[in-house]
């Protein structure tokens, strides 16, 4: 309750009189307490928003901005508030697109939705951002929600230049099981020899895609190619088969095909080579030079040393 009193005086000689007024403010109090537990309510909600918010007036300045929006454009309150839009960090935000939506889209359809917006800003560089805007009219307010959509657009275009590559690559690999394929029906005298033929080359490809899998990010080393191979066929580097060269690095498509060739070289060195017999051992050197238009161009040695090496095979392959 509010209280009010007077004290009343009478020159007649009667009694003093007390005036006492009550008016009971309990709903009042009450709205009042809701009112300001809503505007709570409101700013806390405004703040745990991920998008930036901004709420302008009608003249296009701003009223209030949630935390996010000083997060991710990096602005201070004071230099945000009661400051036309257009102003904010050093004019940053003078971009024409956004002049484009509050001036002339926004007056006529009292809204607009995801539209795009790239920009250059001079502290955070460049960002595409998603604008989502609102009259309200009975507040005589402009609501202005912005999303920072810079890393998803990064991140589609990156899976989309992967989901190419990957697709490529398949090709690729499919492409090599076939020539695999032919080049083992060539060669062999019986369905067995056959199987075992491609078995092992497909075996050998199989190391490859491994090989290229566990480097993702980057191109593969010949040694890295070399050695995979020729351990695979039971080498142990330093005892039966030497390596000497630079670092070179291989394109993916390179070293698929460079793979398989060593891959006939070393079969051919258990068959009929050096590794035929415990003593034998292959020694591979390669040099590397500058070419031009960024190409290296690569000599590369392959030598089998072992006293019973036939030189003179019954057939060609």
């Amino acid at each position: 309750m509010v209280l009010n009193a007077r004290r009343i005086t009478d020159d007649d000689g009667r009694p003093e009189l007390i005036l006492l007024t009550i008016s009971d403010r309990t709903e009042a109090e009450q709205a009042r307490f809701e009112l300001e537990g809503h505007r709570e309510f409101l700013e806390k909600l405004i703040d745990s928003v991920r998008e930036g918010l901004l709420v302008l007036g009608w003249d296009l300045r701003v009223v209030r901005a949630n935390q996010t929006f000083y997060d991710l454009f990096q602005v201070s309150p004071a230099r945000t508030e009661g400051r036309l839009v257009y102003e904010l960090g050093n004019r940053q935000w003078d971009i024409p697109k956004l002049r484009e939506l509050l001036e002339d889209v926004l007056p006529d359809n009292n809204a607009f939705d995801d539209v795009e917006v790239e920009h250059d800003f001079e502290t955070i560089g460049r960002r595409i951002m998603l604008l989502n805007g609102r009259r309200l009219d009975h507040l005589d307010l402009i609501l202005l929600a912005i999303r920072d959509v810079t890393e998803q657009r990064r991140m589609e275009a990156q899976q989309q230049t992967l989901m190419g590559e990957l697709h490529h690559r398949v090709k690729n690999v499919l492409s090599s099981v076939n020539a695999l394929a032919n080049r083992s029906l060539y060669e062999s005298q019986s369905l067995d020899e056959f199987r075992d033929s491609f078995a092992t080359r497909l075996g050998a490809l199989s190391r490859t895609q491994d090989l290229l899998m566990r480097a993702p990010a980057h191109d593969v080393l010949i040694a890295d190619v070399l050695c995979l191979e020729l351990e695979a066929q039971g080498g142990r580097e330093g005892e039966n088969f030497h390596l000497e060269g630079p670092d070179v690095v291989m394109s993916r498509e390179a070293a698929q095909g460079f793979a398989m060739a060593i891959h006939e070289l070393t079969t051919n060195a258990v068959k009929h080579g050096a590794w035929a017999s415990p003593e034998g051992r292959v020694n591979v050197a390669w040099t590397a030079r500058a070419g031009e238009a960024d190409v290296t161009h690569v000599s590369f040695r392959w030598r089998e040393s072992c006293a019973g090496i036939n030189t003179a095979p019954a057939r060609k392959g």
